[in-house]
C-alpha cells in the first residue's frame, strides 16, 4: 500500500525519535528482568534483545508492515547466495573459533546461539522490515529513491552500534558504526532484491554467532585500550577493506535487479566482481602483525577458575583511609670501652604508612615522616587495605579499561621509614583487567585468617587473587 509521501529527512528524524523512545522502554523494562539471568553469558543482552524483537514486531505491524511476511520471496537459500562475501566469511569464523575453542559450555553455546538469533530478528525487523520499507513506501520505488531509502536505513543500522560506547573506546565504536553501515548496505541490498526477511535475519545471526563463537570460553567479550598510531592505522584500513566488501557487494546486487524506472542491467558487473573479489582476499591479510604493540590493544577476559572454592566469607571494608604499621627492631653491635667486648644495642622503630584519599586520587603518606607519594593511577573508582599474618595486601579499582585492578603485595618485615621504600610501593603495583566491576573486598575461606582480594562483576562473575593471579570463582 503506497503511503503519503513525506519529506524523507523528516520522516528518518521521526523514526530516529521512536527509536529512541522505544530503546529507553526496552531498557527499562528489560532491566526488571536482567538480574535472574546475569549468570548466563550473555543472560541480560538476551532478555532485552528478546524484548527488542516482540517490540519491533508490534511497531511493524501497527505501520501496516505485516506484509514483509506475506508477500512473494524468494528462495530462502537462493537469496541467501546474494551475501555470499558475508556467508564465507561467516563459515570461516565459525570453523576458526570451533577448532580454537579452549573449552565447552553448553548452557554458553545455547545462551550465545539464541541471542545471535533474537539480535539478527530484531535489527532485522527494525532496519529492514519497517524502516527501508517506510522510507521506500513515502518516497518513491524508483533506483534512485531505493538506494536513498537502503543508505537511510542503513544509517540507522549504523548509528545504533553507538551504546556499545560504554563498554569500549570511542574509536572503536566509530569503526563499529562504519562497518555496521556499509554492511547495512549490503543487507537492505539483498532484502529489497528477494523480499526475503528471513534470508537476512539468518546472514546477520549467523555473521554474529560465528563471531560470538570465539568469545564464548571469555567471561565477557574483549575489549580495547587507548590505540597507538599503529594501531589506527591498521584498523582504519581494515575497516576501510571490509565496508568496500560490503559496500560493492551491496551494488553487485543491486545491479542485478529490475526496478521501477529501469531494467536489469548488467553494467559495470565484472567491475563490482573484480572489487569484491580483491578486497575479500585482503581482509585475510594479518595486516596488524606490522604492529608490535597491537596484541596489547585487545585485551579478552579469559581465566582460570577456582577448584573447590564452596564456602567463603564476604567482606567489604571500603574505608577512606587505612594504616600500615610495623614495629622493628634495629640491632647494631658497639664495642665496650673497658672490656673490648661487643655490645648488642637493640631499639624499637615504627612504621607508620597511610593510605588514602587525596585530590582525586590515592595518596601513600609516611606519617612519621610525612613524606608523601600520589600514586600515578588515574580514574581511581575504588580501594581496600587488606591485612594478613605477615603482609598486606593494596587493591585498587581503576575505570581506564573498564575495570583495570592494581595489586601490591608487602611483607610487613619490609616496612621501612626511608623514602625509597615509599617510592618503591608507589611504583611496584601489578596490573590486572576484569569486566566491569560492581564491588570489591575480600574473602576467607573454611574458616581460615587469610584473606584473599575478592571482585564482583556487573553481571555476577566473582574472581579473586591468588598466588598473584586472576581466577575465576566457579
Amino acid at each position: 500500500m503506497k503511503k503519503n509521501k513525506k519529506s524523507i529527512y523528516l520522516f528518518f528524524l521521526k523514526m530516529l525519535l521512536i527509536f529512541i523512545g522505544i530503546d529507553l522502554v526496552i531498557m527499562i523494562v528489560s532491566s526488571l528482568f536482567a538480574a535472574s539471568s546475569m549468570y548466563a553469558k550473555y543472560g541480560p543482552e538476551l532478555i532485552t534483545e528478546i524484548f527488542y524483537a516482540v517490540a519491533i514486531l508490534v511497531v511493524m505491524l501497527l505501520f501496516n508492515n505485516s506484509y514483509v511476511f506475506t508477500e512473494k520471496k524468494g528462495k530462502f537459500w537462493k537469496s541467501i547466495l546474494y551475501g555470499a562475501p558475508m556467508l564465507l566469511i561467516s563459515i570461516f569464523n565459525f570453523g576458526s573459533n570451533l577448532i580454537n575453542m579452549k573449552s565447552f559450555s553448553f548452557f554458553n553455546f545455547v545462551n550465545v546461539l539464541a541471542l545471535s538469533i533474537f539480535v539478527g530478528i530484531a535489527e532485522e525487523f527494525l532496519c529492514r522490515g519497517w524502516l527501508q520499507n517506510e522510507f521506500i513506501e513515502r518516497y518513491s520505488d524508483d533506483k534512485k529513491s531505493v538506494v536513498k531509502s537502503i543508505i537511510l536505513a542503513s544509517l540507522v543500522f549504523g548509528v545504533m552500534h553507538i551504546v556499545n560506547l560504554g563498554g569500549q573506546t570511542l574509536f572503536e565504536t566509530i569503526l563499529q558504526i562504519i562497518n555496521a553501515t556499509a554492511l547495512g548496505m549490503l543487507l537492505g541490498s539483498i532484502y529489497y532484491k528477494t523480499k526475503n526477511i528471513w534470508s537476512v535475519i539468518f546472514l546477520h545471526s549467523f555473521y554474529d554467532f560465528a563471531i560470538f563463537l570465539g568469545e564464548m570460553n571469555f567471561v565477557k567479550d574483549c575489549t580495547y585500550t587507548s590505540p597507538t598510531t599503529g594501531v589506527i592505522l591498521v584498523n582504519c584500513l581494515t575497516i576501510t577493506i571490509i565496508s568496500v566488501l560490503w559496500i560493492f557487494s551491496a551494488l553487485n546486487v543491486l545491479n542485478r535487479t529490475t526496478f521501477k524506472d529501469k531494467k536489469l542491467s548488467k553494467k559495470n558487473n565484472s567491475l563490482y566482481s573484480i572489487i569484491v573479489v580483491i578486497s575479500f582476499v585482503l581482509i585475510f591479510i594479518p595486516f596488524e602483525k606490522l604492529v608490535p604493540s597491537y596484541d596489547k590493544y585487545e585485551i579478552c577476559y579469559n581465566y582460570d577458575t577456582t577448584e573447590g572454592l564452596k564456602y567463603y566469607q564476604e567482606y567489604y571494608p571500603h574505608y577512606d583511609y587505612y594504616y600500615m604499621n610495623q614495629i622493628n627492631n634495629i640491632s647494631k653491635f658497639d664495642a665496650d670501652a673497658f672490656s673490648n667486648n661487643m655490645i648488642e644495642i637493640i631499639k624499637e622503630e615504627e612504621v607508620l604508612i597511610s593510605l588514602r584519599r587525596s585530590d582525586g586520587g590515592v595518596n601513600l603518606k609516611n606519617e612519621n615522616t610525612t613524606y608523601e607519594v600520589k600514586l600515578d593511577i588515574e580514574d581511581i573508582e575504588d580501594f581496600e587495605l587488606i591485612e594478613n599474618e605477615d603482609h598486606y595486601i593494596i587493591i585498587i579499582e581503576s575505570l581506564e579499561n573498564e575495570s583495570t585492578i592494581y595489586y601490591n603485595k608487602i611483607n610487613k618485615d619490609d616496612l621501612r621509614n626511608s623514602r625509597d621504600f615509599i617510592d618503591f610501593i608507589a611504583s611496584s603495583f601489578k596490573k590486572y583487567y576484569l569486566p566491569e566491576l560492581g564491588r570489591i573486598g575480600y574473602i576467607t575461606v573454611d574458616n581460615s585468617n587469610i584473606k584473599y582480594p575478592y571482585f564482583i562483576s556487573v553481571y555476577g562473575d566473582e574472581f579473586i587473587i591468588k598466588n598473584e593471579s586472576i581466577y575465576l570463582i566457579k
